[in-house]
């Protein structure tokens, strides 16, 4: 490189310039790309701005750009955590309200099938016994030692209220329960009744289950796997 050429280092990659090309002039307009150059390192390395780090450095002119940045992160962290806070009341509250309604379902529930007389419904019906007619098969699959459900309803098929025993034969393995047990079954609304099965080993369950009062019995087939 000639002598005569060179720029005094102002020019790009070392090659002629004129003086005014290439990096730029140090002046007086210094300082704010300075600090917006470091505001701007201070972004990157602490987090997103929202604005909060521009507003403390406005009202203390003489607060770090880095700790600008880091109060705000810590703002907005707060921010976060009580948006969370809430929230988290929130489901409390919502599974508060839904437990007390399931309760109160489960108490109005029990009060529709609530017996009309006191009696020994074993010494009345005797064993529990498979009827003449089979209403139907019930077919459950589940994994061991996990439930699955499978839900029916029945009326009364007289006039009025009539006492029922919801029980299985005593050759039904204990994996199957059945709610309620007993209670009363109306006319004119349907009983619901939950049969689980929860299988303790692999491979099949079979039995029934007899739904009777003093005037009829109906009798279901069961049949549970694993599969």
């Amino acid at each position: 490189v000639e002598f005569d050429e060179f720029d005094g280092g102002d020019g790009q990659m070392g090659v002629a310039g004129d003086g005014n090309k290439g990096l730029e002039k140090i002046g007086s307009d210094v300082t704010p790309s300075l600090a917006k150059s470091k505001m701007m390192s201070a972004k990157n390395a602490w987090g997103t701005s929202t604005g909060y780090a521009d507003k403390l450095m406005a009202e203390n002119p003489n607060m770090d750009v880095a700790r600008a940045q880091q109060l705000e992160n810590w703002h907005n962290q707060q921010e976060v955590r009580n948006s969370a806070k809430q929230m988290k009341e929130m489901t409390e509250t919502f599974d508060e309200v839904n437990y007390q309604e399931e309760e109160n379902w489960r108490t109005l529930a029990k009060f529709g099938v609530e017996r009309n007389q006191d009696f020994d419904m074993d010494e009345a019906f005797g064993a529990v016994e498979v009827g003449d007619d089979i209403e139907g098969v019930i077919e459950i699959s589940s994994r061991v030692n996990q439930i699955s459900a499978h839900e029916f309803q029945l009326k009364n098929e007289y006039m009025g209220f009539a006492d029922f025993r919801a029980s299985f034969t005593p050759d039904t393995p204990a994996e199957w329960t059945v709610e309620p047990t007993e209670g009363s079954l109306t006319s004119r609304e349907a009983t619901n009744f939950i049969l689980k099965f929860r299988p303790s080993n692999p491979g099949t369950s079979e039995g029934y289950l007899v739904v009777e009062t003093e005037d009829f019995k109906k009798t279901w087939k069961l049949i549970g796997s694993t599969g």
